[in-house]
């Protein structure tokens, strides 16, 4: 692959200390772009107010950082126990409107699976997508098989990719994202090892690596695809974050060489 890779995110939920500590260190590692948690203590949107947003968005100015999205990983299963439901809902449409404050950004969220027979939680999808629609925003399925929609604000349904997910599913990452094609809305950076453990990527697998994603096939899929936002490095249950975001990085600028 030739040409300049798309840009990186780093996940911020992840990182442990102060959200604003963490802010400013990825800033000098070079990132441009942050993934941002709707359940960071700090960050979660019903504690931040309309000044809370405001400072939020200026303190990211001055770090020249970018939000490329907001994660909320809700267990799927909570959409449709009537003991959760309520409290999910309340927590997608909460996201969507901190998601509109910053910019618009995609909301990434692991859906269950649904055929449209369930009544239920087609009802809470129609309200999500929705709300998403009002304020112009995109929610990103990262489920295996993701969710479709159709008619009304089904668009906005979009598509994520985490290839630590699908190769634990024995899917490959190139394949999916192919076949997601222009739904695609949110690609993740990440690796899964032979002992099955989520893991920075690495430059190339090899026999005396653990490591198992072609970064470079991966790349040039997101090429082929179109892919224009930024490509999210997911630091989650990484051993040492800091650490395998440099790493990753550095795998990443190699496959334009």
């Amino acid at each position: 692959m030739t040409g300049s890779p798309a840009p990186l995110s780093a996940t911020l939920g992840p990182l442990e200390g102060d959200p604003r500590e963490s802010l400013a260190r990825l800033g000098r590692l070079g990132c441009r772009h942050v993934q941002l948690s709707a359940t960071q203590p700090g960050l979660r949107p019903r504690d931040l107010d309309a000044g809370s947003r405001r400072g939020l968005r200026q303190r990211l100015q001055q770090l020249e950082l970018l939000p490329s999205g907001l994660d909320l990983w809700i267990p799927p299963a909570h959409y449709t126990d009537p003991a959760h439901c309520d409290r999910a809902l309340a927590a997608v449409l909460e996201a969507i409107e901190l998601a509109a404050d910053l910019g618009r950004v995609p909301v990434s969220v692991l859906l269950p699976p649904h055929d449209g027979a369930q009544h239920e939680f087609s009802d809470l999808l129609a309200t999500m997508l929705a709300r998403a629609e009002r304020h112009g925003v995109d929610l990103a399925d990262h489920a295996i098989e993701p969710t479709a929609a159709e008619g009304g604000n089904g668009h906005r349904l979009r598509i994520g990719i985490d290839p630590a997910a699908l190769m634990a599913n024995a899917r490959e990452p190139e394949a999916a994202v192919i076949d997601a094609g222009g739904r695609l809305c949110s690609a993740r950076l990440c690796d899964l090892t032979v002992s099955g453990m989520r893991a920075p990527v690495a430059r190339a697998p090899n026999v005396d690596s653990d490591a198992q994603l072609d970064v470079e096939r991966y790349a040039a899929a997101l090429s082929i695809v179109g892919y224009a936002r930024p490509v999210v490095i997911d630091a989650r249950q990484w051993i040492d974050p800091w650490a395998g975001m440099a790493q990753s990085m550095s795998a990443w600028a190699a496959v334009a060489r």
